[in-house]
């Protein structure tokens, strides 16, 4: 492995272009299709579950006090659709994690957010509502047909995306227990030594400064207490990757912050990286590995010994 700061961004800038190669070289053109269909039917879904929870859009706060992932829904039946940050704007007491997680909406704000959709709403596509009565079979039709592909565009890369990095994730528990390691169940690591030598966790929290846990892919036990927290970042474009390595970068500052030296955060990663932002990671003392290369992994895992 490279010494100085500059040879090791070289280093990985082209490991970055020998990830993209591989990306590019692995799509198959019938896996994507059958990928846009299944989220075609699964944005359908959600448009007619928020329909139906809703009366047809003239009750979203009752829609939205029973599960706030009606959201992804509601958001695109606005003129234009909007983005949760930009919902976030026009309804500052909404929280975008109720959308994410599917949890309930406090009734107050709830009653905010469906007079926010109340007066953004794409009168067109609903416009049942403006005389009080039901919205035909064509209408429905219309509104499956005209807004599930534009969820479904949104839909699909991240579904991609999360099925490569649970392949990433999975691909380091092996390596692990191929040499020896000890998997041991996944709980908050809140002091020291919690995950001792040759031990690791999938998919655990780590405690921080901030006021929640971080969650972790992998925490591998190292010598002296120390522990290696393992981000596992799949981007399908380097504008996504922008925000993956944000990801990556913001918890291992909480764990600097909180651990010291005792944490040693890692970035396995995967797809399409600009290199500026493995750059980042570097800066940052991030240590950098790759999915097509975990034997730089293996052998960075043994040289702690």
């Amino acid at each position: 492995m490279p010494q100085t700061v500059e040879s090791l961004k070289s280093f990985h800038a082209a490991r970055a272009a020998e990830a993209k190669r591989l990306y590019q070289e692995a799509r198959d053109p019938v896996e994507s299709a059958k990928d846009w269909r299944a989220e075609l039917r699964a944005a359908r879904q959600v448009l007619a579950r928020a329909l139906r929870a809703s009366d047809y859009f003239a009750d979203v706060a009752s829609a939205l006090r029973e599960n706030g992932g009606h959201m992804l829904a509601l958001r695109h039946v606005m003129a234009p659709p909007i983005s949760q940050d930009q919902f976030k704007l026009l309804c500052p007491d909404w929280s975008k994690g109720s959308e994410n997680n599917d949890k309930p909406v406090a009734p107050g704000v709830a009653v905010a957010v469906a007079a926010t959709f109340g007066a953004w709403r794409d009168r067109h596509l609903t416009r049942w509502l403006d005389t009080g009565r039901r919205p035909t079979r064509v209408e429905m039709r219309e509104i499956l047909l005209t807004l599930a592909p534009l969820i479904a565009n949104q839909t699909v890369a991240t579904s991609r995306r999360n099925r490569l990095a649970a392949r990433q994730e999975q691909a380091v528990v092996a390596l692990l227990e191929r040499k020896g390691w000890a998997r041991l169940p996944s709980s908050l690591i809140d002091r020291r030594a919690a995950v001792p030598e040759r031990h690791f966790m999938h998919k655990t929290r780590f405690a921080t400064a901030t006021a929640a846990p971080q969650e972790v892919d992998v925490a591998c036990g190292l010598r002296n207490t120390v522990v290696l927290a393992m981000e596992c970042k799949v981007t399908n474009d380097e504008t996504n990757s922008v925000k993956r390595v944000n990801d990556v970068l913001k918890k291992a500052e909480a764990w600097k912050t909180h651990w010291g030296s005792f944490v040693i955060t890692a970035a396995l990663l995967d797809g399409v990286i600009a290199a500026k932002d493995v750059e980042r990671l570097i800066d940052a003392k991030v240590r950098v590995f790759w999915s097509h290369d975990l034997d730089s992994f293996s052998a960075w895992l043994d040289d702690q010994f």
